[in-house]
């Protein structure tokens, strides 16, 4: 299959995109060039050219199709973060984070659209530092779920084990 910058998505890998979350890839497919997209937009700078897409299996039910040529830059990647790759960045020196709430969430939601996969961790982590001995706020606290329970998923389905185990380990 193509390369999607130094890893190379094949058949059965894990993955993982911004907006749609867990899934498997399926294969690649390639699509004709008058065909439309799944959000019934056919480029113009594409118009003409066949394509390749990877088919995505989305652990949440459906599917995804990205162009090979997009998956960069949308975000998508592969698995990498298990338990262990997890806990050694949440012990790891954490980074300061603005002390205004509004400010902090921007931070936070700058560093979720990252695509390196310890960018959750290391937030978390920050997050978790700059708390002690402050209260979190709701939106903190509801971030903080989310952010551990998506560090758990993938942990879970990187090492292969129940998803249980991965979050008491990371919590």
């Amino acid at each position: 299959m193509e390369t999607m910058g130094n890893e190379k998505l094949s058949p059965g890998d894990l993955i993982f995109h911004p907006r749609n979350g867990f899934g498997t890839i399926r294969g690649l497919t390639r699509r004709d060039p008058f065909q439309r997209s799944q959000d019934g937009v056919t480029s113009e700078r594409l118009r003409g050219k066949a394509q390749d897409y990877y088919d995505i299996e989305l652990m949440n039910g459906g599917s995804l199709l990205v162009p090979v040529y997009m998956a960069e830059h949308v975000g998508l990647r592969l698995l990498s973060n298990g338990v262990d790759a997890v806990t050694i960045c949440l012990h790891s020196p954490a980074l300061s984070l603005p002390d205004d709430s509004r400010q902090r969430a921007a931070e936070l939601w700058a560093r979720s659209q990252i695509d390196e996969p310890t960018a959750l961790a290391a937030s978390v982590r920050d997050m978790v530092t700059q708390s002690r001995g402050r209260t979190l706020s709701a939106s903190e606290k509801e971030w903080l779920n989310k952010a551990c329970e998506r560090l758990s998923i993938e942990a879970s389905l990187v090492d292969r084990i129940p998803r249980f185990q991965a979050q008491t380990a990371i919590w």
